[in-house]
């Protein structure tokens, strides 16, 4: 559409330079162009061929406002998106970040909260642990806490284990699988 509206204003402007220039006054006008004869044409003739080239201007001059004016648009449409995708690959590192740090503290050991299960030797009598058995000044522990309610020598009980009494939830089975497969 540029390029249009740039060939109407050339050929407007050059219909226009050769109306001026060939006028010389007079009731009636003969137009030559490259050495012919057109024809005759009255000086009302010549103000409508007047308009008509300047309407034809002005509509290659409205074609080039329109192009440039949609360039600018998908340019800012262009840059906008540049930058929407700049901000969504930032925004998918910093995810990605948080998700390795994440997993870098799932991985990493606990310290003292890790309990560490050790079978004795038959016949002989478990170790106690300080959190599971006695603080450090030799008292009992809390009622209520695991310790207090397993015997002296027993392992302790591990935490996922289902209450007495109570069947173990099994969670990884989708409906219309049986727990046999």
């Amino acid at each position: 559409m540029l390029i249009l509206g740039l060939l109407l204003v050339v050929v407007s402007g050059a219909a226009g330079v050769l109306l001026i220039a060939y006028n010389n006054g007079g009731a009636a006008e003969t137009v030559t162009v490259f050495g012919r004869d057109l024809g005759e044409y009255t000086m009302m003739q010549a103000f409508v061929a007047g308009l008509v080239v300047a309407l034809v201007f002005l509509l290659g001059m409205w074609m080039i406002m329109s192009a440039g004016r949609r360039a600018r648009e998908n340019r800012a449409r262009y840059r906008e998106a540049r930058k929407e995708a700049k901000a969504a690959a930032r925004e998918r590192d910093e995810l990605a970040e948080q998700l390795h740090r994440e997993e870098e503290n799932r991985r990493e050991p606990v310290g003292s909260t890790t309990d560490t299960m050790v079978t004795p030797p038959a016949g002989t009598r478990a170790p106690m642990h300080d959190d599971h058995a006695r603080t450090h000044d030799n008292r009992a522990p809390a009622p209520g806490t695991p310790a207090a309610s397993q015997p002296v020598g027993a392992p302790p009980q591990p935490r996922h284990a289902a209450p007495a009494g109570q069947q173990p939830v099994i969670t990884n089975i989708k409906p219309g699988d049986s727990p046999t497969r």
